[in-house]
């Protein structure tokens, strides 16, 4: 490719980022992908900026992240300025930082990391190995390695954890137009300067400044008269997850974090919350499929097959241990099956059944429960609305059951050869009320079980999210067992078996 081409090629992908579709942006991706590496391999330094600087430190962070080869990611931060190169590490995957950091040296990781946010820093150096924490930390200045051990001393999953420590905050006593002036001097730096937060001489928090209400006041007005008094904050460590209910309840893009003796300690931002967000649902859609949540969260084609193979094998175990309890209550009931073996044919049914049902009650209730619709206090309405719901579902379930039960005997689908004692047939449709019966009150304790599990745990100080799988599973196959061969044994003295 001339010279001439190349300026061209680069020129195309200069421009807004459109999104179109996610065929066409894949595409695209793809072809910058093969720009970048071309660029890269051809050690066209002055190009490679070109191209960086007109792109989005995002897309080019995800650019990064398919790349194979370590000698090219390095080529890369080492010949982009660090005012580009910055932004664009903290959006990588940590296996990409820590290549990145082994092969810097400690005049370059200074260079690096003295224009990255220090909560970016913290983020990253929780997921680095030991030794090289001690490489990026003694390469940063002594007030931002304070601020960053501040920050990993936070318990993770808190406020303080995700925080923040470069704002501008504003004295209460000070006029319009010095408060816009410190905005002005500081206002770079800082994560946001749409709401600023205002701070009294002890740097208590005493109320919040929209920078729409401060551009358009006059400048001789105290701040004091033109802030908001009834500013939302939350303590240092306030779960990250109930965060994230705040800031959704009241429509908030920055939040501040306080101490118990209300000082400002910090700020997050709608970004950081998205993460969070993001997060959370990946953990309980782990914990609802029985994965270790840490290796979910994880790069799924990055993940080499141990490691996915070990996040799966102990809720695995456990649960094919737990069914144990089913294996007993089978072979309890040996004799009764060994008289009508066509019973055998619906347990997969009937387990299944219940299963799904109960899983259905305990997805919604967890859902409501993470909305803050409901609390432990509601668990007697829940459970009642759950059992009408379950009564409803169940009869239509049942009859529909009972017919196609029948319809199986009918065309010989399923096969009947049991016998009473007196020699007479076990009647077929007596077979498909009595597995039509079962499945009703199956599918009434499955979800009545299913609507108090997540609000017990909930109150117990567990994740809900683990009663919508494996949990509920277990317990309803146990039961729906029990309930089976206990009608069974009503239908059995019917026909006179003892």
């Amino acid at each position: 490719m001339g010279e001439k081409d190349e300026k061209n090629e680069i020129k195309k992908v200069i421009g807004p980022d459109v999104f179109t579709s996610t065929e066409a942006d894949e595409a695209e991706n793809e072809k910058d992908l093969g720009l970048l590496i071309s660029l890269i391999e051809d050690k066209k330094a002055l190009k490679l900026r070109e191209f960086v600087a007109s792109h989005d430190p995002i897309d080019i962070a995800y650019l990064i992240n398919d790349m194979t080869e370590e000698s090219d990611v390095v080529y890369l931060f080492k010949t982009v300025p660090n005012q580009y190169t910055a932004d664009i590490f903290s959006y990588l995957d940590p296996d990409q930082q820590e290549k990145i950091v082994k092969a810097f040296t400690n005049k370059e990781v200074q260079s690096l990391i003295s224009s990255m946010a220090n909560d970016d820093i913290a983020d990253f150096v929780e997921e680095l190995p030991s030794n090289l924490v001690s490489k990026v930390l003694s390469n940063t200045s002594p007030d931002d390695r304070k601020e960053i051990n501040s920050l990993l001393n936070y318990k993770e999953d808190t406020a303080g954890s995700i925080m923040t420590s470069e704002y501008v905050s504003i004295k209460d006593k000070c006029s319009a137009k010095e408060a816009i002036d410190k905005i002005k001097q500081f206002g770079k730096e800082a994560e946001t300067i749409s709401t600023t937060f205002v701070v009294d001489q002890t740097r208590k928090l005493v109320g919040a400044l929209s920078l729409d209400d401060l551009i358009f006041a006059d400048e001789t007005v105290q701040v004091d008269s033109i802030m908001d008094n009834d500013c939302v904050s939350v303590v240092a460590d306030t779960d990250q997850e109930d965060v994230a209910k705040l800031m959704k309840k009241y429509d908030l893009t920055v939040i501040p974090v306080i101490d118990k003796e209300q000082r400002m300690l910090g700020i997050i931002t709608i970004d950081d919350i998205l993460d969070v967000i993001e997060n959370e649902q990946n953990e309980d859609l782990a914990r609802m499929a029985a994965i270790n949540p840490d290796d979910f969260q994880a790069d799924y084609l990055k993940t080499n097959v141990w490691k996915l193979s070990k996040a799966r094998i102990p809720w695995l175990l456990f649960l094919m241990i737990s069914d144990t309890f089913t294996e007993l209550i089978i072979n309890s009931f040996e004799t009764s099956i060994a008289q009508i073996p066509v019973l055998s044919v619906f347990i997969p049914m009937l387990m299944d059944t219940g299963g799904n049902a109960g899983g259905q009650t305990t997805t919604v209730v967890t859902r409501a429960l993470s909305l803050n619709q409901i609390s432990f206090r509601d668990i007697g309405k829940v459970f009642f609305k759950e059992f009408r719901v379950s009564v409803i579902v169940g009869l239509l379930c049942a009859t529909v059951n009972f017919g196609w039960i029948c319809f199986e005997f009918a065309i010989g689908l399923i096969k009947n050869t049991a016998t009473a004692p007196s020699g007479m047939n076990y009647n077929s449709y007596i077979i498909a009320g009595f597995v039509a019966l079962t499945s009703f009150f199956v599918i009434v304790f499955s979800k009545s079980i299913g609507s108090v599990l997540p609000l017990i745990a909930k109150k117990v100080k567990l994740d809900p999210a683990i009663t919508a799988g494996p949990i509920i599973t277990s317990i309803v196959d146990t039961c729906s067992l029990i309930i089976y061969f206990l009608l069974a044994e009503i239908i059995f003295a019917i026909y006179g078996v003892k």
